[in-house]
């Protein structure tokens, strides 16, 4: 991606509270880029090599106090003890020398960036604390105030591997976001160059730009791990989406994160072919249309569902509805839905024993168990008797006070009707 993308992917992590870990070659700006990102919504801004630090720097050195051993954290983590505006009224005003560079202000505003540069080369033990710290926001007893925000960056692995970073569990925790340096970067390259430098960057420019080989070098870029989707990550999906909708109507058109930056951050999480097909995917019927209109009015839309579409409208109902049996109208599309399976959805009834399944999760430890009961009268009766009256109203109910429902039900579990 480029560096407009990329810095608002970084916004968007950072609003989600996801953590990014940017991609690229060596030298191609990406240290730079998370800088720039704190500096322009002034946000504070605390850099860690971790190739070069050890454990310690992140977790604090131990100590005692009351007979017990505590950690002191290190003076350049975060601290969080001012806002921007007077941090910045500090460095004009104190005398203090302390104060006397935006550097060594950082740590202690309240909003800001913490940046591990180079993770991917770091020491396995520094690995596993900005594990908990990616996981937990602490290490150790040192916590992250809540206005801060991890970062990570590395280069290419390109073959070269010094330490554990390959975990898969700590690889999941991240959206790999990965920065071009093809054609589309170039122009923001000069950019960048022109501002800091002016006409004395011209030759350079003008050589280097001429091949790409000349800017980049001739080394090909590998993550050296493939993207891999887990239920960790489509829960980060969710949050990223959330996050999304939430900055941006919060925010003037100009300052928004472009459906383009989303897109990336969630192929980060999930893969770049799995993320295409989930931003494509549109189902005619979505659960909340269901709760909204009833099953009666999307009959014909739901019948044009293939059999992936329809459990993952199972799935998607199952969770509206979960909870809520005992409010009639959420009882009656539970219902409504579960009868369109077994009477119009010829090809859906293992959908119908899901979804059965699903809404009685609380019956029986398997989804034989729970069928036992749900498709059996006697079964059905027998447990919603010793549930006693004033318990709240269970799905099993409802079924058990519909018996032209309960057959089909006990047909379409059993191939024959049960009304023993």
């Amino acid at each position: 991606m480029n560096v407009k993308t990329l810095k608002q992917a970084i916004l968007l992590c950072r609003e989600a509270r996801v953590t990014p870990f940017i991609w690229g070659h060596r030298g191609v700006g990406k240290s730079s880029i998370v800088k720039q990102v704190a500096a322009e919504h002034n946000l504070g801004f605390v850099d860690f090599r971790a190739s070069q630090i050890e454990a310690s720097d992140l977790r604090g050195l131990p100590d005692k106090e009351s007979g017990r051993t505590v950690f002191r954290p290190p003076a350049d983590m975060p601290l969080a003890t001012m806002t921007w505006e007077e941090g910045q009224k500090k460095i004009r005003e104190s005398g203090d020398k302390k104060w006397e560079t935006e550097t060594q202000i950082q740590p202690f505003l309240e909003n800001g960036i913490l940046f591990l540069d180079e993770l991917n080369r770091a020491q396995d033990d520094v690995i596993q604390a900005a594990f908990q710290l990616v996981l937990d926001r602490r290490v150790g007893q040192y916590v992250l105030p809540p206005g801060w925000c991890v970062v990570v960056a590395g280069n290419y692995m390109e073959g070269y591997q010094t330490n554990g970073f390959t975990d898969p569990a700590f690889i999941n925790r991240f959206a790999h976001l990965v920065m071009s340096d093809d054609d589309s970067t170039i122009d923001e390259w000069v950019a960048w160059m022109v501002d800091m430098y002016g006409q004395t960057a011209s030759t350079v420019i003008e050589f280097a730009t001429q091949n790409l080989k000349h800017l980049n070098g001739d080394v090909k870029g590998d993550l050296g791990f493939p993207i891999q989707p887990s239920r960790r990550s489509w829960e980060m999906v969710v949050r990223i989406t959330n996050a999304f909708e939430t900055f941006n109507n919060s925010k003037s058109q100009l300052d928004q994160i472009s459906e383009g930056a989303k897109i990336e951050v969630i192929a980060g999480l999930v893969g770049a072919e799995l993320a295409r097909t989930y931003t494509r995917y549109n189902c005619p019927v979505r659960p909340r249309d269901l709760m909204q209109d009833g099953v009666e009015k999307h009959k014909t839309k739901l019948r044009s569902l293939n059999r992936n579409q329809m459990m993952g409208l199972m799935w998607g109902l199952s969770g509206f509805l979960k909870g809520k049996i005992d409010q009639e109208k959420s009882g009656k599309v539970a219902v409504d839905f579960l009868r369109f399976l077994l009477v119009e959805g010829e090809t859906e009834r293992d959908v119908a024993v899901a979804f059965c399944s699903v809404m009685n999760s609380d019956i029986g430890s398997d989804m034989k168990e729970r069928m036992a009961f749900i498709s059996n009268p006697s079964l059905a009766k027998m447990f919603s008797k010793f549930r006693g009256p004033n318990q709240k109203k269970k799905f099993i109910d409802l079924i058990n006070e519909d018996q032209e429902l309960q057959a089909l039900l006990s047909k379409c579990a059993w191939g024959k009707g049960n009304n023993e």
